[in-house]
């Protein structure tokens, strides 16, 4: 690379704006031989590294410490059983709170400016973040697959970790998914995670909207990082974009028939409009196809429209999908409530936005299932459902700071920002490059 930011130093700082020693550690004090923060800069750098499982985190660490010699704490090699064993004991709100002192120090040095948008603005997804088997469940509750009950389990899950959602299939075994909420700046070249919160068991996700803005509210509500929100249609309601509200930012929401009136008053007004009146059109070459995107809005003035009081536009975008060998078409519609008025969100501004919140889905949870393996099952990191969570946050950091080095690094012959696997290859090579064994390294 001409400029590249995966480097020793870059990453140490990093490290250091997490401030780690801050995680309370679970385990008893006599016992302890390997402080804490010491093993969380192991998972992490080895995350950044694109470590597949806690046994190539134990080679990480033994790279790290014969080519550095003390990096971070890192003086010998960690056995994997030492992270396996305190993964499912730790804490999720320490982690969350590690990953927001991060996004605010990268804030703080100026990374974080709305580049791509006019205004700061935060997508929020939700997202499965891992599966925990049927024998799994039965041994962390220390039963017998064959004679265990669902109902039992179920009741063991909502009093020990009512995070996980217990499902029962007609065929086969029950299982239980860990979800959670993750919010993406997506306003800035670098969209890093900037929150996540587990999604309790026994609600969806709208359920969860509004404790979720809470708690972002309460991290940085005086940090101005953004002033929009944007959601999908499965988050939107009228409790949560209220909520929006009052903490004082716009929203910019995905609507769809489940939201009943403002709905069906969306498509009453816009749905048969035809592209030759459109407001803003935006073309765009994806996958091999032509695709061009249609938007038009109408104005609900300052009154907003019945209990949405504090909505001013409806926008209907539509994406119009050609393949150019066989000529045929594929036409969708989205429609969107925005509280920002005509004219501080003109169509050229809206139609960005609402491309812009899929940053969420591309580079937070395409990395972490493509590059990360997320969703690897056969060498998982945890198999307990608090160990998933905890992993979950700590993929969040570990993608937080491959995402700044991207954004700070460029390659020498072209210029342009390197991949995700060029930058934890650099990574790689910087942190324990010397001792690499050849064959794991050309697997990567």
């Amino acid at each position: 690379m001409n400029r590249q930011a995966a480097t020793p130093k870059g990453f140490e700082r990093r490290v250091q704006d997490l401030q780690l020693g801050l995680v309370p550690d679970p385990r008893q004090a006599a016992k302890v031989e390997i402080p804490l923060p010491t093993l969380l800069v192991a998972l992490v750098a080895s995350m950044v590294t694109r470590a597949r499982s806690l046994r190539v985190v134990e080679q990480r660490t033994a790279g790290m410490a014969l080519k550095h010699c003390g990096f971070m704490g890192l003086k010998r090699r960690i056995a994997d059983n030492s992270f396996g064993k305190v993964l499912p004991r730790l804490e999720v709100g320490p982690l969350v709170g590690c990953l927001h002192r991060l996004v605010k120090a990268e804030h703080r040095r100026g990374n974080l400016e709305p580049s791509r948008l006019a205004m700061g603005t935060a997508a929020i997804d939700g997202k499965n973040v891992g599966t925990v088997r049927w024998h799994d469940l039965c041994r962390i509750f220390d039963l017998e697959p064959a004679q265990a009950s669902a109902i039992e389990v179920k009741q063991r899950l909502s009093e020990q970790y009512p995070e996980a959602q217990l499902c029962v299939p007609e065929q086969g075994e029950p299982y239980a998914l860990m979800r959670v909420h993750t919010v993406t700046l997506v306003s800035s070249n670098a969209a890093l995670c900037v929150h996540l919160r587990p999604i309790a068991g026994c609600t969806n996700e709208i359920g969860s909207m509004c404790d979720l803005l809470d708690e972002l509210k309460e991290a940085y509500g005086r940090t101005r990082l953004f002033g929009r929100t944007t959601t999908d249609s499965g988050n939107t309601s009228l409790a949560a974009m209220s909520k929006v509200i009052d903490h004082g930012w716009h929203y910019f929401a995905q609507m769809k028939s489940e939201l009943g009136d403002i709905y069906a008053e969306a498509k009453r007004q816009l749905g048969k409009r035809r592209w030759q009146r459109a407001h803003a059109t935006y073309s765009d070459a994806q996958n091999g196809k032509a695709v061009t995107y249609h938007l038009w809005r109408y104005d609900l003035g300052e009154q907003g429209w019945l209990k949405w009081t504090h909505a001013r536009q409806l926008i209907r975008v539509q994406r119009v999908s050609e393949d150019p060998t066989t000529g045929k078409e594929i036409v969708g519609n989205r429609y969107y409530i925005s509280s920002e008025t005509p004219a501080a969100l003109d169509p050229g501004a809206a139609l960005l936005v609402s491309r812009a919140h899929w940053r969420c889905e591309d580079e937070t949870h395409w990395t972490a299932d493509a590059e990360m393996q997320e969703d690897r099952r056969r060498l998982a990191w945890s198999r307990h459902p608090n160990g998933i969570l905890v992993v979950a946050v700590l993929r969040m950091v570990a993608i937080a700071i491959l995402a700044m080095a991207r954004r700070l690094s460029r390659m020498g012959y072209s210029r342009e920002t390197p991949s995700w696997g060029q930058v934890a290859e650099h990574f790689l090579m910087q942190l324990c490059g010397s001792i690499l064994i050849t064959e794991a390294f050309d697997a990567i």
